[in-house]
């Protein structure tokens, strides 16, 4: 593999791990007392007005006629997940509800195979087991769980699945800024009732709703897609297992759900996977096959 090229993989790696453990602090946003339809209606709006402004001052933006169909679906599978997701960390504790969403990424690696044409390479492959075994601590019975938070980070962890596969020829042929932002866009058309009830009776929430929007969203939606244009599925998986890990500490800061050794060891387990799956996409046999969309 050229020089320049495993630069750009080195860094692409680096980019989405930072990102992981910053999407970890999330369920500290999710926490304040503002329906999660409400949240979502804001986090993908302002997110979609950061991206607009940036787009439009940087580059052309515009998407082909035959690949709208699919920028609309991610818009709407986009803002499925995040709600079922919102709704799961309201429901249950911030480990157990990433611990079952994070089954998603399992699902697109076992499908990148056969879909995407993808190679999944022994480190990445021994990455996923450890990833495994790692929620599996983290969800052990006992650990805080309800059935209602587990059925809805059931369903978002599928939604997740969903987007990962259907999302990454689309980021290879439109771009990481224009499919984040179209994406984006289309969700907040779908929310926009309850962004226009949300500026109406939550104005104190402005801060929280800000940072959740334009930073973690708007700006995140470009570094996670870029990234996605660069590296395998299954190695997007396993280092975005990095966010539950990470969110185990947050929440442990600043929530006050203080894990048991078990969730510590199920947490080291899934840094453990990812970075197994970094040294994967340094290797050059990590090759990502045509697909189209």
């Amino acid at each position: 593999m050229p020089l320049k090229s495993r630069t750009y993989r080195a860094i692409a790696v680096a980019s989405l791990a930072l990102l992981a453990v910053a999407w970890g602090a999330i369920p500290l946003f999710v926490r304040v007392d503002v329906p999660p339809s409400h949240l979502v209606a804001m986090r993908v709006t302002l997110g979609a007005m950061v991206l607009v402004l940036f787009s439009m001052a940087t580059t052309r933006f515009v998407v082909p006629r035959h690949r709208w169909r699919g920028v609309v679906a991610l818009g709407s599978v986009l803002a499925a997940h995040w709600l079922t997701f919102f709704v799961a960390i309201k429901l249950t504790t911030v480990a157990v509800a990433l611990a079952v969403v994070y089954l998603g990424p399992l699902l697109a690696a076992g499908l990148s195979g056969p879909v995407l044409g993808e190679r999944v390479g022994n480190r990445a492959k021994l990455g996923l087991l450890l990833a495994i075994v790692g929620t599996g601590l983290v969800l052990r019975p006992g650990a805080g769980a309800t059935l209602g938070g587990v059925l809805a980070a059931l369903v978002s962890a599928g939604l997740l699945a969903a987007l990962m596969i259907v999302g990454k020829p689309a980021a290879r042929a439109l771009g990481g800024l224009a499919l984040a932002t179209w994406e984006l866009v289309v969700a907040a058309l779908l929310l926009s009732p309850w962004t226009v009830q949300t500026i109406r009776e939550s104005a104190e929430y402005w801060p929280q709703f800000l940072v959740l929007g334009a930073l973690f969203t708007g700006a995140a939606g470009v570094v996670y897609w870029s990234a996605m244009r660069r590296l395998p599925v299954s190695v997007v998986s396993v280092i975005m297992y990095l966010e539950p890990a990470s969110a185990v500490v947050w929440a442990a800061a600043f929530l006050d759900e203080t894990p048991t050794p078990v969730t510590w060891l199920g947490a080291a387990f899934v840094v453990a996977g990812g970075v197994l799956a970094a040294a994967e996409a340094a290797e050059e046999e990590a090759v990502v096959a045509p697909a189209a969309m």
